[in-house]
């Protein structure tokens, strides 16, 4: 016999979250938990984020954001995606500022950061979550494999690695090499 579980709304998550123990998201309704990353994964974010919000700071082109905020990519059943960062406009958020809660209005580029537990089709499904939510561009970084993939709706991936030029045209004068995203600084 199977038990029937109610959908959860993404207004119910947002209340109940902060009871849950570890990392989770809202996916078709259903709460799935999430491992943490790591350190290695931890850095990654890091020098990406850095990277991102200094050219976003620099040219006020909007807001970097992290920590696995939600983002409400999906209703009915509601799906609630916790990118490792995104890259939003001002002119895309309502009343170009950050809200308090969930962001509902889909980023220009989520980007994820490959976790040793992560598996590709699980991936594959949260890429094509974005892309459908509107989000124009999607990198997934790969720490062991030290590369980049690039996705945006209608055309095949890309991966770039080592020395390869980092640039999007939804981050217009964004520059920077692939492995600097994976360097460790060492004096």
């Amino acid at each position: 016999m199977s038990v029937e579980m109610a959908l959860v709304t993404a207004e119910e998550f947002e209340q109940i979250v902060a009871e849950l123990v570890g990392p989770c998201e809202l996916v078709c309704g259903e709460v799935r938990e999430m491992m943490r990353g790591g350190a290695k994964h931890g850095g990654v974010c890091g020098r990406m984020s850095r990277l991102l919000g200094n050219w976003a700071e620099s040219n006020d082109q909007g807001e970097v954001v992290t920590n696995d905020t939600g983002l409400v990519t999906r209703r009915n059943p509601d799906s609630v995606r916790g990118p490792d960062l995104f890259f939003i406009r001002w002119s895309t958020l309502p009343q170009g500022e950050l809200p308090e809660k969930w962001l509902k209005v889909p980023p220009e580029l989520c980007v994820e950061i490959l976790s040793p537990s992560d598996r590709w089709k699980d991936v594959l499904d949260k890429i094509t979550e974005y892309l459908d939510f509107g989000v124009k561009e999607v990198w997934v970084a790969d720490p062991q494999l030290k590369q980049l993939h690039i996705y945006q709706p209608d055309s095949a991936p890309r991966v770039l690695n080592g020395d390869a030029a980092v640039n999007s045209s939804v981050l217009p004068g964004f520059e920077c090499r692939v492995n600097e995203f994976f360097q460790q600084r060492r004096s």
